[in-house]
């Protein structure tokens, strides 16, 4: 700037600052800046004005000659330190200068908002973002719903570098309107943004897949998810929970990522396995299976073993694995592959076992087992070993022995052991060219030599032998020369001496050799030696040339005697040894006394009683089996009834009865002894009667005459009459009532009564009995109706059958038509065997006296046999028709009633016997 000199020359002034630059501040492109400097020198005209920013010269902007600087939009780059210098031209003078500071301020200005609304998941982290420029750097200042945010007081919500609030956990209560504040001295800004925290239902976003594990092995089921709030994971297997935030079993484990680990799984751990996501809004699932292979072992491992040369070996290799795993089996011999397919002799089948055929000597050696499986892997060894028999025993020598009876020394050189010790020596024999028969059978491996003691005179041996080892038996020696013993008396009696009687006077002795072994020679002859037993006298002896001969019958013998008979064999060195002696009797005969004393009376109408006393033993001839006590009447003397008596060996008086004879009938009666061959002689006859009875029934009623009031009834004379009849007794009545009944008594000769007094048309009971002195006999009862003369009864019919037996059935019919008067004998014929219309009826039961029967027993039929019947009804006048035949019916079957009779024994031949019998 320059200044008129409008005075004169005058000295210069330094230049001085009078209003110097003051500190400005003004917005960025709101206001220009204008900084301003006014000075004062000497001379004026020569004073210049100079502006700098932060020391560099400014030359835009320059008004009114340099006193102000004026900055049109200032922006935020011209803000600095601005200097003004006033100085004088050519002049010496110093300069001065004043400065001041410009600050240029910028509204705050958002770099980053955050969106109008904000969704985020609870217990998520969210980031708001708020980033703002200005000049200075405006503060970053939060709100939410209108009232300031404090770190402080809640630590989730933190402000983060640059302004941006992150809020961790989010809560519901979180939800609202955040308000962003930007100030700084420009002026403030704000932005806003509405929070919205939501919950998000569970989602597996990774689920289990079906796995599979050995069994002792772990295994991990993966569970990813996601949802808001975090999930809550629980693992189930069916029903059960395993493991869960709260629940935790041995062996599963709920680890930090969702998935559950197995650790050991077991067998019964397979099957299917459920992860369930939960939280507040919802539920999520899935499931896989878990399939747990059973570990691979070998449970039937290979046997140590030794085998024959040449004979196959198995090596078993028994494995237990899971069903779904495919097994490979190795073997190996020392360490060693085996491969099955280098040889015929070998073979590995699909279970692992491995077969050896034609084994040597190259095959021992120890074999391995190795299984490989997904399910594990295992392996078993095995020694096998391989034998051979042993060599034949060497120079086999048989001697008589020196020192010993019966014997011979055998001796022998060792044999080969067929490379496995020896166990024993067998040695055979063959007597007299017999085939060859083992003689001793464990003789002491180390022995070279043997007695063979026990020998039999008279015969000729030869001997071989053979080694056993493990093995089994090895080839036999060559044979021993043969050698023959001298011979002995026979040394053993001869066997199965049995002796029968024949008859009374005989005896039959019968005998088999002595073991031919017990000969010591050929047999030439037998000794029989007999005797009374028990009785000091001597014996006597039969002499049997023919070795053959087996039996003999030794006769003039003692009836009913008993003998001692003993057996010996001899041969050309003498006698042998007599056997143990048999004991028989002669045959029994017949008592040729009868008993003694013997006396009999009738005890009743039925029973006679007898008493006598023994024979004498020596006339019994036998052994006493008891008394046969006998009774037959006058006429019929072939018609005895007889009743056998055990012999009373304590009592010398005897005492018998015969029951079930006829009543007062006369009687001859006799006693006799038996013994097993028959009957001895009866005794004298004795004449006696049986008591007298009451009678049977009277013969069949019959009326005649029968009238309104009176009828006419006759009658026979019982068939029984059990005694002298001394008449007879007659009553009637109205029919069941007893209190209108009127007896009369009849002379004995007198065989039919006119009743009287009767009223007309009615129903009437009439009863006739014979009487003896002994009372009243049975009653015979009729019904008759006055003025209604009876007529023939008709048939009974419904005939049935039940309880079939073997000797008995019983019959239920319906009765017929009863002729206006009671029925007085029911009649019950049969076909019997055979059956046909054209066949013939036999009675086979009458039932009398049972007008209201209704059913009956039929007895006394045949056992096993087929019957039909049919059925009649008989009344006063006459018997009915027969009714209709019934079904056909079988009797069940019975044991036999009697056993065989004649038995009867002989001899067929050495060895057997004819038995015969009569049925």
């Amino acid at each position: 700037m320059n200044a008129l000199d409008v005075g004169g020359p005058a000295d210069p002034i330094a230049p001085s600052i009078i209003i110097p630059p003051k500190n400005t501040t003004v917005t960025v492109g709101r206001n220009d800046a204008i900084m301003e400097c006014v000075a004062n020198a000497r001379p004026l005209v020569k004073m210049s004005m100079t502006w700098r920013k932060d020391g560099v010269v400014v030359n835009t902007g320059i008004r009114d000659f340099g006193r102000r600087l004026v900055i049109s939009l200032p922006a935020v780059s011209d803000s600095g330190y601005y200097e003004c210098e006033a100085s004088l031209r050519s002049s010496s003078v110093p300069s001065v200068t004043a400065g001041a500071y410009l600050h240029v301020l910028e509204y705050p200005v958002f770099l980053k908002e955050p969106p109008s609304h904000i969704t985020a998941e609870m217990e998520k982290v969210v980031d708001i973002p708020c980033q703002a420029r200005g000049m200075p750097q405006p503060d970053i200042v939060w709100y939410k719903d209108a009232m300031p945010i404090s770190p402080v007081k809640i630590p989730r919500y933190k402000v983060l570098v640059g302004g941006s609030l992150q809020i961790n956990g989010l809560l519901p209560d979180d939800t609202g309107m955040f308000q962003c504040f930007a100030r700084n001295l420009a002026g403030e800004i704000q932005t806003n943004t509405y929070l919205a925290v939501t919950s998000i239902a569970p989602n597996i976003t990774a689920g289990p897949s079906d796995s599979a594990v050995i069994d002792g092995m772990s295994v991990i089921l993966h569970c990813e998810t996601s949802g808001a709030p975090r999930p809550a994971i629980t693992w189930q297997k069916g029903e059960r929970v395993l493991a869960s935030g709260s629940v935790q079993l041995p062996r599963f484990t709920l680890l930090e990522s969702g998935s559950l680990l197995i650790s050991p799984s077991h067998l019964s751990d397979a099957g299917t396995y459920t992860c369930m996501a939960s939280n507040s809004r919802g539920i999520d699932e899935a499931s896989a299976d878990l399939l747990v292979w059973a570990r691979t072992r070998i449970t039937k491992p290979p046997q140590d073993q030794s085998v024959i040369k040449g004979t196959k070996a198995v090596m078993t290799c028994g494995v237990t694995h899971d069903l779904s795993v495919t097994v490979r089996y190795v073997w190996e011999k020392s360490g060693s592959v085996i491969d099955v397919n280098s040889s015929p002799r070998l073979r590995l089948d699909p279970d692992g076992t491995l077969h050896i055929s034609q084994t040597w000597s190259g095959d021992i050696g120890t074999y391995t087992c190795r299984v490989t499986s997904v399910g594990g892997n295992d392996s078993r060894s095995a020694h096998l070993r391989v034998r051979q028999l042993p060599h034949a025993p060497e120079n086999p020598v048989a001697v008589l022995s020196s020192t010993e009876k019966r014997a011979i020394n055998l001796t022998w050189a060792q044999a080969f052991d067929g490379n496995s010790p020896l166990i024993r020596y067998i040695l055979e024999v063959s007597e007299n060219n017999a085939p060859w028969t083992v003689l001793l059978a464990n003789i002491e491996p180390e022995s070279t030599g043997v007695v063979v003691g026990g020998l039999i005179p008279a015969r000729s041996y030869q001997f071989r032998l053979c080694a056993v080892n493990d093995v089994g038996r090895g080839q036999f020696s060559k044979e021993t020369d043969r050698l023959t013993l001298p011979e002995e008396p026979p040394s053993a009696p001869p066997q199965t001496v049995i002796a029968s009687g024949r008859t009374n006077q005989s005896i039959m002795i019968q005998w088999q050799p002595p073991p031919e072994n017990h000969q010591n020679g050929p047999l030439q002859g037998y000794i029989i030696r007999y005797c009374l037993s028990g009785l000091p006298v001597d014996c006597q002896m039969k002499n049997i040339t023919n070795p053959d001969q087996s039996s003999l019958i030794l006769e003039e013998l003692i009836i009913w005697t008993n003998y001692e008979i003993e057996v010996a064999a001899y041969n050309g060195a003498g006698t042998g040894i007599y056997s143990h002696k048999v004991t028989e009797w002669t045959l029994q005969g017949v008592p040729t006394v009868p008993p003694g004393n013997v006396k009999a009376e009738a005890v009743n109408s039925t029973t006679v009683s007898f008493t006598w006393s023994a024979p004498s033993p020596q006339f019994i001839n036998g052994i006493n089996q008891g008394y046969k006590l006998l009774a037959w009447e006058p006429s019929r003397s072939n018609e005895v009834t007889g009743v056998m008596v055990r012999p009373n060996f304590q009592d010398s008086v005897h005492v018998g009865y015969i029951s079930g004879l006829k009543k007062f009938t006369e009687y001859y009666t006799s006693v006799l002894c038996f013994t097993t061959p028959g009957d001895g002689p009866r005794s004298p006859p004795q004449r006696l009667r049986t008591h007298e009875d009451t009678p049977g029934a009277v013969g069949h009623l019959s009326f005649t005459d029968i009238l309104d009031t009176s009828l006419k009834v006759s009658w026979k004379e019982p068939q029984e009459k059990n005694g002298i009849l001394t008449g007879y007794r007659i009553s009637w009545e109205e029919f069941n009532r007893t209190n209108t009944r009127v007896t009369h008594y009849l002379p004995n000769l007198t065989q039919e009564y006119k009743v009287t007094g009767l009223t007309a048309l009615t129903t009437y009971t009439i009863q006739v009995a014979a009487m003896t002195s002994k009372g009243q006999g049975q009653l015979s009862a009729s019904t008759i109706s006055s003025g209604v003369p009876p007529e023939l009864p008709g048939p009974p019919t419904n005939l049935a059958i039940s309880n079939i037996g073997p000797r008995s059935v019983n019959l239920q019919f319906k009765p017929g038509y009863d002729g206006k008067t009671s029925i007085s004998c029911w009649l019950v014929e049969a076909q019997i065997g055979i059956i046909g219309e054209n066949e013939e009826w036999l009675m086979v039961q009458e039932l009398a006296n049972e007008p209201d029967a209704r059913s009956l027993e039929v007895l006394d039929l045949n056992p096993y046999t087929f019957y039909r019947f049919r059925m009649r009804q008989v009344n006063i006048v006459g018997t009915s028709p027969p009714s209709q035949p019934s079904r056909k019916i079988q009797t069940l079957q019975a044991p036999p009633d009697i056993s065989p009779a004649n038995v009867t024994l002989r001899t067929a031949s050495e060895t057997s016997l004819w038995l015969r019998w009569v049925v």
